[in-house]
């Protein structure tokens, strides 16, 4: 239940801070609209504080990952300030503590801010002190499994046990077949086979940007960071949003970053597994806010319409076989 889970955080704060009483700390549940795997909260007590909280095992080894690195993700690439790691008593949940942004994330790019984050996405890319910290490297076609393909297949898995009443069995296996036949596909092309040695975010989408009402704006969530393909990160940069659920163009992403015939290749896979991540993904939540009474009505609606509106984007670009309603 979440006000235990606020109990055990409220302990494990006043534990960390060594606070005698409690009277002035409030910890209220911020709402993820990337999904349910973690649990975020902000901590008021006198200093606003945001606190990001993981029990799956892969999220978790991210957020150590994370953890180990704070220093030169903050000092180089605009991620928030880590102040502290909290394990939370009687729970499996554990994570980070960072400073309180007061910010927004914007609905779209404006072209001066997409050219700065743009330029510091290059050097990340380009980073080979972080690189080496990140090894060892696997193939481009092991990035895009576990970017796409992996998430896919777990999420599928997860709808089929109880799926929205909107959704047919017709169009859960469509959607199926459209991820195995993408991974199929990056496992035959040549493109692929090249080693993955850039430090990718792995999660670049519009909602994992902050500005703060001075302009200053930060990365969020570097929990996917590793050894990766940079078109991941242009791919999601440029692409869906959740008010404009839309794959970007081929070229936006060329005006970006510079590509060769295999390259171009794998631009085409990526962005058609950007645009049915946002049919699929949608799908997973709706079903998981079923079990988080404080957000599910407000989270299923919205859901479903990015859902709705993703499949017709979904259909028009990239699918010549029209889905079973």
């Amino acid at each position: 239940m979440l006000e235990d889970l606020i109990d055990s955080i409220r302990a494990a704060v006043r534990a960390n801070d060594r606070a005698t009483g409690d009277d002035t700390l409030t910890i209220e549940p911020v709402l993820n609209w990337g999904g349910f795997v973690n649990r975020s909260f902000r901590i008021d007590d006198g200093r606003r504080r945001f606190l990001k909280l993981a029990n799956d095992a892969v999220i978790s080894r991210g957020l150590e990952k994370w953890r180990e690195l704070a220093d030169l993700l903050a000092a180089r690439y605009h991620a928030p300030r880590m102040l502290d790691w909290l394990d939370i008593p009687g729970t499996p949940f554990a994570g980070p503590l960072f400073e309180w942004i007061e910010g927004r994330t914007p609905t779209t790019l404006n072209a001066g801010l997409a050219a700065r984050i743009s330029a510091v996405i290059r050097t990340l890319h380009d980073d080979l002190e972080l690189a080496a910290r990140l090894g060892p490297a696997s193939s481009l076609g092991r990035a895009y499994l576990h970017a796409y393909d992996d998430r896919f297949s777990e999420d599928l898995a997860f709808i089929a046990l109880d799926p929205p009443p909107f959704i047919t069995p017709d169009l859960l296996a469509w959607m199926q077949n459209e991820a195995s036949s993408l991974a199929a596909q990056v496992q035959r092309s040549a493109a692929f086979d090249e080693l993955a040695r850039s430090p990718v975010h792995n999660d670049l989408w519009v909602n994992n940007i902050l500005v703060d009402p001075g302009g200053q704006w930060f990365l969020l969530d570097w929990d996917g960071l590793a050894l990766g393909d940079p078109l991941i990160d242009w791919v999601m940069l440029f692409g869906p949003t959740r008010n404009a659920p839309f794959a970007a163009t081929e070229a936006t992403i060329r005006n970006h970053v510079p590509l060769n015939a295999a390259g171009n290749e794998r631009l085409a896979v990526y962005l058609q597994a950007s645009q049915l991540d946002w049919v699929i993904d949608p799908l997973a939540d709706w079903v998981q806010a079923a079990h988080e009474p404080e957000h599910g009505a407000q989270v299923r609606a919205a859901n479903e319409t990015v859902y709705n509106a993703s499949r017709r984007a979904y259909l028009s670009r990239f699918s010549s076989r029209p889905s079973t309603d």
